[in-house]
């Protein structure tokens, strides 16, 4: 390194505040994905330039569109610099049983703050640095289905409660559409079809599956709440899906919905998936009529889509 480059360079602290992106971030952006290549001092500490700068910005921005940290490191990549690799850097020791309890307990009371205020600027913020250190499964079981039940929970004793659950399944929503604009260049295979079933208005966990289909790369139809059943043949036809996935909590006729699932999943030659709570209350006439059961825990649901879509494409004649 020339004496010029080294008057150049900064250390840790001062890239943080001139990115706003806190020191640990940074860190995992380095360690875990390798997106950031630190110069070394003679003492060991790391040091930044320009280039780093306009790197995280440039993270920081993909992170916004709502790419995750496997895609980022692809598309940067490219732009990796020509000259020898940085010194191999030690990944600091994970962190304990309970101090990781109390990270994800930060984000919870955070991401819970946010929604009573109405804040969805501190939503992505926080949504946008989970993202940049976990991947999504995790973020989706330790944070989003947490904030989804304390939600449910007292949606009754606070007196916005139900403004908060409907502002979160916005905020959702968008997360989803961007994603969705993002991906929509990108063909991925046959997608596939979500829905809620007839009578079902929550989305929230919907919207929350497929956002980790998204990050699974699958490509979605998404056609949100209260869905006619029996349109969904024509739709799969038309999109030629790979799959159609419902959920829903109670339909108000539980027997004509049985009644539709079971023409359905005879009428097409895909898979077709129950999840969230109507798939565990009627578990034994949904497996009758030979429906998947996708249970109400979302990133299992999304293993078990994953699994079902894979042995049918090695034998699509016993798809139906």
């Amino acid at each position: 390194m020339s004496k010029h480059a080294a008057l150049t360079l900064f250390p840790i602290r001062e890239l943080v505040q001139r990115t706003g992106v806190n020191a640990s971030t940074l860190r995992a952006w380095e360690n875990r994905h390798g997106l950031l290549r630190p110069h070394r001092a003679e003492s060991g500490h790391r040091l930044y330039g320009q280039d780093e700068v306009l790197r995280v910005r440039r993270v920081q921005e993909l992170v916004a569109q709502g790419l995750n940290m496997s895609e980022i490191a692809g598309l940067l990549a490219t732009d990796a610099p020509s000259g020898p690799p940085a010194a191999p850097v030690q990944t600091p020791p994970r962190a304990g049983a309970g101090e990781e309890f109390i990270a994800w307990q930060g984000y919870l009371e955070e991401t819970l703050r946010a929604l009573e205020d109405f804040s969805s600027e501190r939503l992505d913020a926080l949504y946008n640095e989970a993202c940049a250190v976990y991947p999504i499964d995790l973020l989706t079981r330790r944070l989003l289905i947490p904030v989804l039940e304390r939600l449910g929970e007292r949606w009754d004793s606070r007196p916005s409660g139900i403004a908060e659950e409907h502002f979160f399944s916005a905020w959702l929503r968008n997360k989803l559409g961007a994603r969705l604009h993002h991906t929509s260049g990108l063909p991925k295979g046959r997608p596939l079809i979500l829905a809620c079933l007839p009578g079902e208005s929550h989305e929230i966990g919907l919207l929350l599956f497929a956002l980790g289909a998204l990050h699974r790369g699958y490509r979605l139809v998404y056609l949100g709440a209260n869905v006619p059943i029996r349109q969904l043949a024509d739709v799969a036809i038309r999109s030629f899906a790979a799959g159609i996935v419902l959920a829903g909590r109670e339909p108000p006729d539980a027997e004509r919905v049985l009644a539709d699932l079971a023409w359905l999943a005879a009428e097409v030659r895909v898979p077709v998936c129950v999840g969230s709570h109507f798939s565990v209350r009627e578990r034994d006439a949904l497996l009758r009529d030979k429906l998947v059961l996708l249970g109400d825990d979302i990133v299992l649901g999304l293993d078990l889509l994953e699994a079902r879509i894979a042995k049918t494409a090695r034998n699509p004649a016993r798809a139906a």
